[in-house]
């Protein structure tokens, strides 16, 4: 016998439960927007810099007809400078490597934030003993001008990031290679080798990606293929919310299409038409899974034996900026940095 009734409650019931459900997914989503709005609006702050003014006694701004060729690029994109142009030790050491091992190539060093040379920054005012090391500043906006990336940073797109500061990184260190050619150096590389002779390469950070910390595009065919295709890249495939999509990803997403291969390992100067990608051995010698490694001393001989034919190491510092190392012990990182920056590593008292 049909129950109208019964049939009637179950509708009734069925149709509240899709509304509760509606309900739910309605303010997740309006949940999840307002984290979204809130994590990028809380990071804007950390490149407020980018856009203030240049003062009277601002850091001297980069002449582009002071870069010669094949020159070494770093870039600090930090907007921690209001007391002056500040570097930590480790960055120190990064600068005083790369100055040592290649005296013949100039070194800029370039700062976003249009701070001053501070007298009280005794990091920064040792590097006036280099002759190759210029410390310069560029403004973020006019750099890009006449640039394949203007359009966007006029956009300042950057302000959506969740991390603004590690992403106009990235921008920065393409667009200066599309400018200038050279090579670009993260921060937290330590060269052993000079760079002196290199030219077009590219190292692998693992066995699925090709990393952005040594960039070197030259001005020749091939490297200019290399900086176009990656600089388009970086303005069309701009993700706000992957921490490496926009630099390692980048790169790798280049190299593939230049290579024709989407096998990192199997990326040579053949397939890539005279552009080398070293394997991991040449700067990543220690995988950011083991980046401990650099600071135990229980493995020390064992590590320096791994690392003894490597042109630099890349001591990851997005996990170890907080792991000490101890003056007068073996852990590696410390042992390579005497080494190769001994003024700054002399800087350091009990602890670089």
């Amino acid at each position: 016998m049909f129950c109208w009734p019964y049939l009637k409650r179950n509708i009734i019931f069925r149709i509240i439960f899709l509304l509760l459900i509606s309900i739910v997914i309605v303010y997740n989503l309006n949940f999840l927007s307002s984290i979204d709005q809130f994590l990028n609006s809380s990071q804007k702050h950390l490149i407020s810099c980018y856009f203030e003014e240049k003062q009277d006694n601002s850091l001297l701004e980069l002449n582009p007809e002071e870069v010669t060729k094949n020159s070494i690029f770093f870039v600090e994109t930090s907007c921690n400078h209001k007391k002056g142009i500040n570097l930590s030790l480790r960055q120190g050491c990064a600068i005083e490597s790369a100055a040592n091992l290649n005296p013949n190539l100039n070194i800029f060093v370039l700062f976003v934030a249009p701070s001053f040379i501070s007298d009280e920054s005794e990091i920064i005012n040792r590097f006036k003993m280099y002759s190759n090391v210029n410390l310069r500043y560029i403004n973020f906006v006019k750099y890009s001008h006449n640039t394949p990336l203007q359009d966007f940073v006029a956009s300042n797109t950057i302000s959506t990031s969740q991390w603004p500061v590690s992403h106009a990184s990235d921008l920065l260190r393409f667009l200066t290679l599309w400018k200038f050619g050279g090579t670009y150096l993260d921060l937290d590389v330590v060269l052993m080798k000079s760079l002196e002779g290199l030219s077009n390469f590219a190292s692998i950070e693992s066995n699925t990606s090709v990393a952005s910390l040594v960039l070197n595009f030259d001005v020749d065919k091939i490297g200019r293929t290399v900086s176009n295709t990656s600089i388009n890249d970086f303005a069309s495939n701009y993700y706000a919310n992957d921490w490496g999509y926009n630099g390692p990803g980048v790169i790798t997403r280049t190299l593939e299409k230049i290579c024709n291969t989407n096998l990192v390992t199997d990326m040579n100067k053949q397939k890539c038409k005279g552009f080398m990608v070293f394997g991991t051995e040449a700067f990543c010698p220690i995988s950011w899974t083991d980046w401990r490694l650099y600071f135990n001393t229980n493995t020390s001989d064992e590590v320096m034996v791994k690392l003894k034919d490597s042109i630099g190491i890349h001591v990851w510092n997005l996990h170890s900026k907080h792991t000490p190392i101890n003056i007068g012990s073996k852990q590696p990182y410390g042992l390579v940095a005497e080494k190769y920056c001994p003024i700054i590593f002399s800087m350091a008292k009990s602890v670089f």
